[in-house]
């Protein structure tokens, strides 16, 4: 499995906001010491192995978070709000057009990971989120993930917004089982 240049990006430019450019920099030039990969440019297209771009996540919590994964679920979050607010999917979608919004998260997924799959369930009161065959499961694709589907419901206007884990990396599943109820 590798982690498509765009996702590192994303990260990046979340981390200079909240930390400043050269912060971010003394990070990233003491973190790629350990792992040499992130010594080189990052392009959009730049694929990245799993493993070491999971790594920068664990230091980036580890650093910047106090060891908090629950940061995994914010960088999902704003993210999401980023995409929808200023991003590339601020001229796409509609305040209430959650159901739209959500068939449209594979489509992320793929953009970001070559391996695994997210799968949108919609019914009547509820969507179903899970993703699957992700060949290194580790929480960060479960957090930050349903982080970005939360945030963009409620970017997008869900109100009282509530979400069951059914299954997930954060309970020793090998798949992650969101529902999202949305009013």
């Amino acid at each position: 499995m590798e982690v498509k240049g765009v996702a590192f990006l994303a990260r990046q430019q979340m981390m200079v906001q909240s930390h400043g450019e050269a912060t971010w920099r003394s990070f990233l030039e003491e973190f790629a010491r350990r792992e040499p990969r992130f010594a080189q440019p990052v392009m959009p297209v730049t694929r990245l192995p799993v493993d070491a771009f999971l790594r920068l996540n664990d230091a980036l919590v580890q650093r910047f978070y106090n060891g908090d994964v629950k940061a995994w679920w914010q960088f999902g979050v704003k993210s999401a709000e980023y995409a929808l607010g200023q991003g590339q999917l601020k001229t796409m979608f509609s305040p209430n057009d959650f159901r739209r919004f959500l068939l449209f998260t594979p489509g992320i997924w793929k953009g970001y990971f070559t391996e695994g799959e997210l799968q949108v369930k919609p019914e009547s009161s509820y969507t179903e989120l899970r993703i699957i065959s992700v060949p290194r499961p580790h929480l960060y694709f479960e957090l930050s993930v349903m982080g970005f589907a939360h945030g963009g419901l409620t970017y997008l206007g869900a109100r009282n917004l509530q979400y069951e884990v059914l299954k997930g990396f954060s309970k020793g599943n090998n798949e992650v089982h969101y529902r999202f109820h949305i009013t």
